[in-house]
């Protein structure tokens, strides 16, 4: 737009009488103009605002009218209560931590949030008794009244109660946290809603850190007839004299005794002292840093019926096998053993039979003293899994390949370090490799399952009729821990790319390392090589 003052605009050019009057002219239809344009657009704006208000109206009638044409509100019953099952956490099993999801029963978690969306869903909730069979009771102060420990105990009591009484008459999974001062001891308030739910206990989980013992004491002492569903029962040490308390239970079947944490010795020595029905046992966990490999034998000896079994032993007696007939566990398919002794548990192994044994995980800083075929013993035709978790030194290696050699069915494979072991490492990871790659020499279309012509790489391990002319040639996935330097891409690809032109069944590839990565290390997440899944991970640095 022109203006004849178009050299004075933006400067500080002062205008004389006659030229403000002739400005004043100029701008005259300009601001005439400005004006009806101001008048249209209050008339638009009020047009606009009641176009949306008509259209908010719309929504509103719209809205609840297509809510009714709503597919979900057509699904019957028995699909929403299939959908509510699918949103509740997965239960930690017996073995695992069962505190580890504390806002469980929070109203911002289902199943309680499910009971705050509509009528029909609360219904549905409140009318579904399986969505209320597992309860976490965690007691602890509440944030309003720290204090105030009554509070707590009835918060818990009250919480519980309703819980338990929504699950009808469904067998239920109760753990127990207790996080108030031992010295607190009115806990009689806590017991009867509790108890009087005993006949329909399947699972009872009783933290082992923090238990008010007075408590504690007062569930075990239970009689065994009011728990007559009880199967899976997790408690820490504690000595009873009582040969009817709850440990009697006829129908428990899997039992996690943890005696970490407390000075008690309980029945460190002598577990069959425990007043269990152990014929019956299938799981059998026992957690204590003063067990002896005699004490878990001769426990053994009363668990015919035994399929999975977690143990520490601590303390070596064992030094040769028993004269008498083998232990046999028919039944058993897991094995998993924490060995902190100095000596090997050759004797104890040998001592047993397990003919069909599918999970074997050994913790051991001293496997370089084990005899290999000790450790797998008749297990050989049926182990799937191994994972051990040891130091890294020469023997070791020597040891674990030999245990390979022996175990042609394996499918999975884990080797961990241990972290608290302090000694000199020798790098697993590239020897392990190079002994599960097929070699170039063989004949691809050889059967994994029968001897190469060609003499093997590892002639010792893979001589004999009975070994295949390389290592585990059924495993699926394999997960090493390295101490130290990087593993060679090229020993990773020539591993993948040996074993998948001998067989498709390699499926995954994982490299954990125990430091940080150096400068140009990546990680790679989920990459596939040839078909193979890879993941490699460092150690994560501070932040």
């Amino acid at each position: 737009m022109l203006s004849p003052f178009s050299s004075h605009l933006g400067t500080n050019y002062f205008a004389s009488e006659s030229e403000k009057a002739q400005i004043q002219q100029l701008l005259k239809g300009h601001i005439e103009d400005n004006q009806r344009i101001d008048f249209e657009i209050e008339e638009l704006r009020q047009q606009l605002e009641a176009l949306i208000h008509k259209r908010e109206e719309n929504d509103h009638f719209i809205e609840p009218h297509l809510a009714l044409l709503a597919p979900i509100r057509g699904l019957p019953d028995e699909i929403i209560r299939t959908i509510f099952s699918h949103c509740l956490p997965n239960p930690t099993r017996l073995w695992e931590d069962p505190f580890d999801n504390r806002e469980y029963m929070s109203a911002a978690q289902p199943p309680m949030l499910l009971t705050f969306i509509c009528q029909r869903w609360r219904q549905i909730a409140l009318d579904f008794p399986e969505l209320w069979q597992r309860a976490p009771i965690n007691v602890s102060p509440s944030l309003q009244s720290p204090t105030d420990l009554d509070l707590a105990v009835q918060n818990a009591s009250q919480l519980a109660q309703l819980w338990l009484s929504r699950a009808g008459n469904r067998p239920v999974a109760i753990s127990i946290s207790w996080k108030l001062s031992h010295a607190w001891t009115n806990f009689e308030k806590f017991l009867p809603f509790l108890t009087q739910h005993s006949s329909q206990w399947k699972e009872l989980r009783i933290s082992a850190s923090d238990m008010n013992r007075g408590l504690l004491k007062s569930i075990l002492s239970l009689p065994s007839s009011s728990i007559p569903n009880l199967q899976n029962l997790e408690i820490p040490a504690w000595v009873l004299d009582d040969k009817k308390c709850l440990l009697g239970g006829p129908s428990i079947r899997r039992f996690r005794y943890d005696t970490f944490g407390y000075r008690s010795e309980a029945f460190d020595h002598d577990f069959i002292k425990i007043p269990l029905q152990w014929p019956q046992l299938t799981d059998l966990d026992i957690a204590s840093m003063k067990t002896t490999d005699t004490n878990i034998w001769k426990t053994l000896v009363n668990c015919p019926r035994l399929e999975r079994l977690r143990i520490s032993i601590n303390f070596v007696e064992i030094f040769e096998p028993y004269s008498s007939p083998r232990l046999l566990l028919s039944h058993l398919v897991l094995l998993h053993i924490r060995h902190a002794a100095p000596e090997p548990l050759t004797g104890f192994f040998e001592s047993l039979r397990l003919p069909s044994l599918k999970d074997l995980t050994l913790h051991t800083a001293r496997l370089g003293d084990f005899l290999p075929a000790a450790i797998v013993g008749e297990s050989r035709a049926t182990l799937r899994r191994l994972a051990v978790w040891t130091n890294y030194s020469t023997t070791a290696t020597e040891t674990m390949l030999e245990t390979l050699a022996l175990t042609t069915q394996l499918e999975f494979l884990e080797i961990g370090f241990l972290s608290y072991f302090k000694s000199s490492y020798t790098l697993l990871s590239d020897t392990f490799l190079a002994a599960l790659t097929p070699r170039k020499d063989e004949n691809p279309s050889a059967s994994p399952n029968t001897s190469s012509r060609s003499k093997p790489q590892q002639t010792r391990l893979t001589d004999g009729p009975n070994f295949s002319p390389y290592l585990c040639p059924n495993l699926q996935d394999i997960k090493l821990g390295i101490i130290t330097g990087p593993t060679v891409d090229e020993v990773i690809f020539d591993f993948i790319k040996g074993r998948r032109e001998r067989s498709a069944t390699l499926r995954s590839v994982s490299l954990i390392y125990a430091r940080y990565a150096d400068e140009g290390e990546k990680e790679m997440q989920e990459v596939n090589v040839l078909g193979v899944i890879v993941n490699t991970n460092y150690r994560e640095r501070a932040k």
